[in-house]
């Protein structure tokens, strides 16, 4: 038994490479090309590129790659094909060029996005290239398209539209000889109806006939052209008509109660278990295992559940999970690390007299705080962080204090002054107090005076 190469699957994956289904699917009808070839719900296939596109955004570069490498059902080559002459495509060479833009820009921004995941980009990518391998591999031939697709040919070589219960290929043999009959719909028949002439009979048999002569039967050769007109249809050979088709009765299916999978269940279990572990850990110490850590790790767990249920046509509840769990991850990885120790949550008010009082740094993470420096006399230069998570930072500062500004912006915003040195109203040069503001989800308002 021979086995083929890793070149040879490659070449054999493009030979048997899926075709778009524009009508199956809400734009270009790759995932639902991916999922039909395959033998994979096109939902599985959607979900797999969107949270691709969420940790390190390669499922935007692989949709356009596809729209740009896969035909559609019914043309003979792809768009990238035919915008350098070698078949045609229902693309127009317009939305190819605007495509391939699209895709070059999508390249040049692969990596994490938002996320602070290194390398989640190339990640993401090696994974769904490897399950589109692993797809191939359990199913390797390609199947015939869908009734109701573009184009008379299923797309694929050696492959053809299987018959229908309603339909039946049939097979005329041009050589056979059919029957013309001499009547049709505007053949004018007789006003009266004259019978023919008696065949004159033969006289009865001499007495001195042998008797087996006598015995022996005559048979009359049927004309095999009717008479000039028969209303009674006494023709023998009229006789002969074809058998009316049977009609078509489907046949009854008793359904088939599959048993009862648990694919479900055992995954969320499974990540309920992961997380569980990684918060005990972040419990004990280890500040790696952040909130949007856990919910990763729990996620990671759902998604291969998804990869295994893809194969067994099992776990579609697991997409009732999916989303939620996406949307913690993504807003817990944008505030970062919580620190429920109480001092960050609720109403704070700070009011430093000295610099002895002022300290390095200020947060809030639930509800609001003030930060009060208008009494501040600052001898040298300090630095303070300001961070806000979900909440809401006032910082007051006196008329004639240098400040240099420096915001780090999330997805929360600061207002008042401006980032950079402002040596205040007097415009002589002091000690210098700068403001480092990480502003995740909340907001942080730099002003003068009251």
């Amino acid at each position: 038994m021979s086995k083929t190469t890793f070149p040879e699957q490659l070449q054999d994956m493009w030979r048997t490479r899926p075709v778009r289904l524009p009508d199956k699917g809400p734009l270009a009808g790759v995932a639902a090309g991916i999922g039909y070839r395959y033998g994979v719900d096109p939902v599985l296939i959607r979900v797999a590129l969107v949270v691709s596109t969420i940790f390190g955004g390669a499922g935007i570069v692989l949709y356009l790659a596809g729209w740009l490498l896969l035909n559609q059902s019914g043309d003979k080559a792809s768009a990238v094909e035919s915008l350098f002459g070698r078949g045609q495509s229902s693309e127009s060479q317009t939305k190819t060029i605007v495509l391939l833009v699209a895709f070059a820009i999508a390249i040049s921004t692969v990596g994490p996005i938002g996320l602070g995941l290194g390398g989640a980009g190339i990640v993401s990518m090696v994974l769904m290239l490897g399950g589109l391998w692993l797809l191939h591999q359990r199913q390797p031939l390609a199947p015939p398209l869908p009734i109701g697709s573009y184009g008379s040919a299923s797309g694929y070589p050696g492959t053809g539209y299987p018959a229908t219960p309603f339909t039946a290929p049939t097979q005329v043999d041009v050589a056979e000889p059919r029957y013309t009959s001499p009547y049709s719909p505007y053949t004018r028949l007789p006003e009266s109806y004259v019978p023919d002439p008696p065949k004159e009979t033969k006289s009865a048999a001499p007495a001195a006939a042998p008797e087996s002569a006598a015995a022996t039967p005559k048979t009359e050769t049927v004309s095999p052209a009717p008479p000039a007109w028969d209303p009674l249809g006494v023709a023998p050979f009229a006789w002969d008509l074809p058998e009316p088709a049977a009609a078509f009765t489907s046949p009854v299916r008793i359904p088939q109660h599959r048993p009862r999978s648990r694919l479900t269940t055992v995954t969320i279990g499974f990540a309920i278990i992961a997380a569980a572990g990684a918060a005990a850990l972040a419990v004990t110490g280890v500040d790696w295992f952040t909130p949007g850590r856990i919910g990763a790790i729990g996620l990671g767990v759902v998604g291969l559940g998804l990869l295994i249920g893809a194969f067994l046509r099992r776990g579609y509840g697991l997409l009732v999970v999916t989303g939620p769990l996406v949307g913690f991850v993504v807003i817990a990885s944008l505030i970062g690390p919580i620190d429920f120790d109480g001092s960050a949550l609720g109403e704070k008010s700070w009011q430093p007299k000295g610099v002895a009082d002022l300290q390095s740094s200020y947060s809030v993470l639930l509800g609001s705080g003030t930060l009060d420096l208008t009494t501040l006399n600052l001898t040298e230069d300090k630095t303070v962080k300001l961070d806000s998570q979900l909440g809401s930072i006032e910082v007051k500062l006196p008329n004639n204090l240098d400040v240099r500004k420096e915001s780090s912006v999330i997805a929360g915003e600061t207002t008042g002054l401006p980032d950079g040195l402002d040596t205040g109203a007097d415009g002589a040069k002091g000690p210098v107090l700068t403001l480092d503001i990480t502003s995740r989800l909340g907001s942080v308002d730099v002003h003068r005076g009251k």
